[in-house]
């Protein structure tokens, strides 16, 4: 093997850790090609767990793409730990102390003794209470007889849980160190959220302490067997919010990762499939998991464990049981359902992969206990026991829609399909049409209900596939969808690639009755900090800023990645004709009605189109004026149907700001509704969007301009509230 010199290539390592096989990538920074690829069966009941299929994965990826340790810049990787401990109820027994004075104590007592949690069908949490007046009972030796006493009731970690901690975490985090020095794990409530309301709070929390004896020790196998390969890059894992944290993070807050495999194929979609606007569907062997992207953006909500409510940010992603396995219900000659069992479930093997079938009887089977017992399976060549069943990837390969990864043997998925469809009274590719009809239907609902829900529509929104089942339901779903698709580039390993490719981030939130200036400034530089001690480049952090009026919450949310692409990118970039082309298309407007109103030198590219529309049955006309900001690699990254731009000088820029703000503030029914505002920048975009007052917005813009040259100029892009 031939050694490249030290950092002559600068490699990203992903690694995606699935419910069957882990998946690793190198991905080169500077093509943003893959250098190599591995997979290894996912070691769940391994002595060190999936640790062992991380690092078996990362060393498999090392040796067959000849790279060295010195070129990786970082590694990281997903996890289904934390999700399937808690489906399996794989969690420690939590012990709660619990602490206020008052009036409120007897409200708080109660909150804070949160009991047993409901973590699946039948999967409980358990937990273990005491409870502190801490005007008449707070003192160490009462702090300690409590953690002796959960220890002696079977609680391997403890959570504190203060009334109003947030604003005072001191007797929390005190009570968090004690039983740290008596060798318990531990874990303040506030330290996992800052936000009012103590129950939720505290269940939060307690879920956290639940993982950590788990996920502390996988963090620590993992970092000790990546250091001694040589690699001294920093470690990363996936969070459930699409980004990734340092494994310091990881050991203090497991909770973060709870949902990391879902959001490992929506970092992909941002960051290797470029999407803007549209919906990914990334279609495994049992499930697809649906998520919409809007501006460049995931969409977030709370997180959820049994049906209760959490203080953890997630990506809203929905999952359907459909996927390239699902078995069809197949009875008398009738198509009854598609799934949601899947072949993999079922323990039968796929037509599609399947050689030298001469033979087929067809049998019904109830792949698990309580199952329908009509699932479809056949017998292969005079077996006893079926083997195989017809699936969606065979659908696929029937219909001509699979031609990557999944393309199968086509004569053997002939013959089972005309085995069966002749059962049923029709053809083969009746039958897979009408199997793939019956199965899409769900994801359809799904992906219509997400796009209504978030106001995506038009040509430029498409479908994208990723995952190794993505060609048997992606380009079936946008048929009947009428819609644009495309499948992933190595879409069997996407979400690998999504770990490597996936942003520093992290989200600070508080409770602020009237956020003053103050308080949001404080608050973004809080998130901004935190994601430069894990390593993002101070100069590729952008911080968004979002508050509830109804809920009163204040939450800042900073992104970064260790290198600041403007620099550090290689490669071939698309021509400013091909810009041009992109924004026009983009847009939907003539090539020659698009207006490129920023310096061509600048990484951020900001275009406007003019273009005119009928309304009223055609009496009136109408001028739109679209808005596409195109970074330099050609990626899309802010897209409006209709706003303004002012190209504005920093020291310009208060004054022109305050008279856009008081020409677009409406007011109506629910108060004042401030217009949607983008600061672009030579090398960023500021998100204003999630503030709710002038004040705030203008105070926010000085922050995010302060440090530009005075001869740098920002495109103001402005519009109206989407209603």
């Amino acid at each position: 093997m031939t050694t490249p010199e030290k950092n002559e290539r600068r490699i990203k390592v992903g690694i995606d850790v699935g419910g069957t096989f882990t998946h690793a990538v190198g991905v080169d920074l500077a093509t943003m090609e893959l250098v190599g690829k591995s997979v290894v069966p996912t070691t769940h009941k391994s002595k060190q767990g999936v640790a062992e299929g991380v690092v078996n994965s990362m060393r498999n990826l090392l040796d067959s793409a000849g790279i060295v340790p010195e070129e990786v810049i970082l590694i990281a990787h997903s996890t289904t730990q934390a999700t399937n401990a808690l489906i399996e109820g794989d969690v420690a027994k939590v012990g709660i102390i619990g602490m206020a004075t008052g009036p409120g104590a007897v409200r708080a007592r109660r909150e804070a003794n949160v009991g047993k949690i409901e973590l699946s069908e039948g999967k409980y949490l358990h937990t273990e209470f005491r409870f502190i007046d801490t005007a008449k009972d707070y003192n160490e030796d009462r702090i300690r007889q409590y953690i002796e006493e959960l220890q002696a009731a079977g609680c391997t970690s403890i959570v504190s849980s203060e009334s109003f901690g947030v604003d005072k975490p001191e007797r929390e985090n005190r009570v968090a160190e004690i039983a740290m020095e008596m060798g318990i794990l531990a874990c303040a409530s506030s330290a996992l959220s800052q936000l009012y309301g103590l129950r939720v709070r505290t269940r939060t929390a307690v879920i956290n302490a639940s993982m950590l004896p788990k996920m502390l020790e996988t963090a620590n196998l993992t970092e000790q067997a990546v250091r001694e390969s040589g690699i001294d890059a920093p470690l990363m894992v996936m969070r459930s919010d699409g980004g990734i944290m340092d494994i310091e993070a990881m050991r203090k807050r497991p909770i973060l990762t709870m949902l990391s495999g879902p959001a490992a194929g929506v970092a992909a979609a941002l960051m290797y499939e470029r999407i803007s606007d549209g919906s990914m569907i990334e279609v495994g062997g049992t499930t697809s998991d649906i998520c919409v992207i809007k501006n460049g953006k995931p969409i977030v909500t709370n997180g959820e464990i049994g049906g209760h409510r959490l203080f953890i940010r997630t990506l809203d992603v929905r999952t359907v049981g459909i996927a390239g396995g699902s078995v069809p219900r197949v009875k008398g000659g009738k198509v009854i359902d598609v799934g949601p069992r899947s072949a993999h479930i079922a323990g039968l093997g796929y037509e599609a992969f399947t050689d030298n079938i001469e033979k087929i009887e067809i049998v019904n089977v109830e792949p698990r206990p309580g199952d329908p017992t009509d699932y479809l399976a056949l017998k292969v060549n005079g077996e006893e026991t079926p083997s195989i069943t017809l699936t969606p990837t065979g659908c696929a390969n029937i219909l001509g829609l699979a031609d990557g990864y999944g393309k199968g043997n086509s004569e053997s998925t002939r013959f089972c399909f005309e085995a069966v469809a002749k059962e049923c009274g029709m053809k083969a590719e009746a039958l897979a049409d009408k199997l793939l009809e019956v199965a899409t239907k769900r994801v359809i609902n799904v992906v219509k209900a997400m796009l209504d829900e978030h106001k995506l529509k038009g040509k430029r929104i498409a479908l994208v596939g990723g995952g190794g089942g993505a060609e048997a339901i992606v380009p079936y779903t946008a048929r009947k969808m009428k819609m644009d698709y495309r499948i992933a580039r190595n879409n069997e390993v996407i979400s690998a690639i999504g770990v490597a490719l996936g942003i520093i981030q992290d989200t600070v939130e508080r409770t602020i009755m009237n956020p003053s200036e103050g308080d949001i400034v404080a608050l973004r530089r809080e998130a901004f900090e935190s994601v430069q001690r894990m390593g993002a480049d101070a100069n590729s952090i952008e911080v968004t800023v979002e508050i509830d009026r109804q809920t009163k919450r204040v939450s800042a949310t900073a992104q970064g990645t260790p290198e600041l692409r403007t620099r550090s990118l290689g490669g071939e970039l698309p021509s400013d004709e091909e810009l041009l082309k992109k924004a026009s298309e983009h847009c939907m407007a003539d090539l020659g009605a698009v207006e490129q109103k920023t310096p061509e030198r600048n990484w951020m590219q900001v275009f406007q189109a003019e273009k005119s529309r009928k309304i009223l049955l055609g009496l009136f006309t109408t001028i739109q004026t679209p808005v596409a900001v195109i970074d330099r690699e050609g990626i899309i990254r802010l897209h409006l149907p209709d706003a303004r731009v002012d190209m504005v000088a920093p020291n310009e820029l208060e004054d022109r700001l305050s008279q856009i703000l008081d020409q677009y503030t409406t007011y109506g029914d629910g108060g004042m509704v401030v217009p949607d505002v983008f600061l672009v920048k030579p090398g960023q975009i500021a998100d204003l969007t999630g503030l709710v007052e002038a004040p705030q917005i203008m105070s926010v813009a000085r922050v995010e301009t302060q440090s530009m040259a005075a001869d740098d100029m920002i495109a103001m892009v402005s519009a109206r509230k989407e209603a």
